[in-house]
């Protein structure tokens, strides 16, 4: 089965759509679109009949909710229709050492069982781990996160949803995400960038992998419009 994501284009490069049930992850530098993308999805899924849960973790929904206004999409609607459950995340290990991925997981199992979700957005994934590794020395805390992420990206497959999990790249390097294990895991990595020409900047988009698809491996522009959000020209 296929998910369709609803952002004009992709659905093409993906050859119909991301396979149902697993995490996806969103990678760029800041400012690149992916909330847009991620908020897109959301919001298109519900036009397909699909409830989510969006997980923001650096912004509040209130700022969330208004950014998607000024692009004409009206999120407290799906909210009061209980298409929409948007939530900011505080992670039940903040004030401890320990790194539960399980009660991570659970605490995402119970907000998806509220409204029957089938998309849950994670905007963004990092900051979910980088709390209690701030005392181990640096191999120690690397060792602690992957472990984690991996726990937590195959626990997210087990939640019966279509997952996209933002990651910011690093500005001036070549990850797709912040600590170079995620993009592993996911089952599918979409990269999205700017890049200069002369004065200047187009935005950019393209599949790096997608575990069973025959995608594209075509670089595409893409524009961001208001009521449309991001359309890749195809």
């Amino acid at each position: 089965m296929r998910v369709k994501t609803g952002i004009e284009g992709l659905d093409i490069l993906t050859d119909g759509g991301l396979p149902a049930g697993r995490t996806y992850l969103v990678a760029g530098e800041s400012g690149t679109g992916k909330t847009i993308m991620s908020l897109q999805y959301v919001y298109r899924g519900a036009e397909y009949g699909d409830s989510s849960v969006y997980i923001t973790i650096d912004e509040s929904p209130k700022h969330i909710v208004e950014d998607a206004h000024s692009l004409g999409w009206d999120l407290e609607k799906l909210m009061d229709e209980n298409k929409l459950l948007m939530v900011e995340f505080t992670p039940l290990f903040a004030d401890t050492m320990k790194i539960d991925a399980e009660k991570v997981l659970d605490e995402m199992k119970g907000l998806i069982s509220q409204i029957n979700a089938k998309r849950l957005v994670i905007d963004p994934i990092a900051p979910l781990v980088l709390r209690g590794t701030e005392a181990l020395d640096q191999m120690a805390a690397q060792m602690l996160v992957r472990n984690y992420i991996r726990r937590l990206i195959i626990g997210l497959d087990d939640l019966n949803v279509t997952t996209l999990a933002t990651s910011e790249i690093p500005t001036g390097t070549n990850r797709l995400s912040r600590y170079g294990v995620e993009e592993f895991l996911a089952a599918g990595v979409i990269v999205l960038r700017l890049r200069r020409i002369n004065s200047n900047f187009v935005r950019e988009i393209y599949i790096h992998k997608m575990r069973g698809v025959n995608h594209s491996l075509n670089i595409c522009n893409f524009v961001i419009q208001h009521g449309n959000g991001i359309v890749i020209p195809i």
